[in-house]
Order: C-alpha cells, then sequence, then structure tokens
C-alpha cells in the first residue's frame, strides 16, 4: 500500500538507526497494524488508540513533512 510504499520505507531508511531503542520498538509495533490502521492513522482518517503508536505516526508525519487536513 501507498502508506508502506512513500511513508513508512523513506522513515526506515532515514530514520530508524537515530531512535531511541524504546521508540524502536514502537515502530516495530506499529509495523504489526493492518494496512487499513495504517492508511486510517497516516491520513488522518483515525486515531489509533495506542498512545504510543499514535505518538510514533504523528512524528513519522512530521519528519517526513506529510500534511493532509
Amino acid at each position: 500500500m501507498l502508506e508502506l510504499d512513500k511513508i513508512i520505507m523513506p522513515f526506515y531508511l532515514k530514520h530508524f538507526d537515530e531512535l531511541t531503542d524504546d521508540k524502536k520498538d514502537i515502530f516495530i509495533r506499529l509495523l504489526a497494524s493492518t494496512d487499513l490502521q495504517l492508511f486510517s492513522w497516516f491520513f488522518n482518517r483515525a486515531k489509533s488508540q495506542d498512545v504510543e503508536l499514535q505518538m510514533m505516526v504523528e512524528y513519522i508525519q512530521k519528519v517526513q513533512k506529510i500534511i493532509i487536513n
């Protein structure tokens, strides 16, 4: 899906090594989410009920300069 190709993979390649170990664990948990969940979160259709996952989504949106209204 688009979110993996255009958002998650570029983030992983550019920023994963900079994350703390705790944030790396959260990122890995994020990858276990369904495509529909990821799409909903990254395109601001819904928020994750998991606060850590939502914070990671928002961080990725920020560093990848993703602006969705």
